[in-house]
């Protein structure tokens, strides 16, 4: 009989012990892909990635019209040439198409390092700006809205970590999409 009385009694202080632990628990949550898209260095790191790339792009667009031309003047001439001619036009055609593959590739790969480095630039500048803000008042957990499936009102923090980010916050913010699983009680 003891041990049922003990037993209860280390259960039932379990139990507020974790339900006070919880109650402590100060949950907020953050539209993720919203503060990413109204991020106020956003428009200017696009456009520096647009003018950084553009004399590389306006280059290779040249050269891939070049290789265009000389195809379509082989096709146009290919009746009146020698099959070595026709070979040898060929050759070089693959030859610069071929040098033509790679520098879209090493184009490619140095634009998705640099877009790559400046998102990073702005997640970090979104998850320190929520860091701070967490820690000012007082949540314990933040979540993104496309994790959450029920949110109370007022836990979304959205607006005010793109204010501490320097953002403006637009007339009209798509309220987070949460997936409430409350049904509307049968009558």
């Amino acid at each position: 009989m003891k041990k049922i009385v003990k037993a209860t009694a280390l259960s039932l202080a379990l139990a507020f012990v974790s339900s006070a632990a919880m109650a402590a628990e100060n949950i907020a949550f953050i539209n993720a892909a919203y503060l990413f898209e109204h991020h106020p260095d956003r428009d200017a790191i696009a456009q520096k990635l647009d003018s950084g790339f553009k004399k590389q792009a306006d280059e290779l667009a040249a050269s891939k019209k070049s290789i265009d031309g000389k195809i379509e003047k082989l096709q146009k001439e290919a009746k009146d040439l020698r099959s070595a001619d026709i070979k040898k036009r060929e050759d070089e055609i693959n030859k610069l198409m071929k040098e033509h593959d790679a520098k879209v590739q090493k184009y490619q790969q140095e634009a998705q390092k640099l877009e790559n480095a400046e998102r990073t630039k702005i997640l970090e500048s979104i998850q320190e700006a929520t860091n701070n803000l967490a820690k000012e008042k007082g949540y314990t957990y933040v979540l993104d809205a496309n994790s959450v499936v029920f949110a109370v009102d007022g836990k979304d923090i959205s607006d005010d970590v793109l204010k501490a980010i320097g953002g403006k916050v637009p007339a009209e913010q798509p309220k987070a999409e949460t997936k409430d699983t409350e049904k509307p009680a049968a009558k």
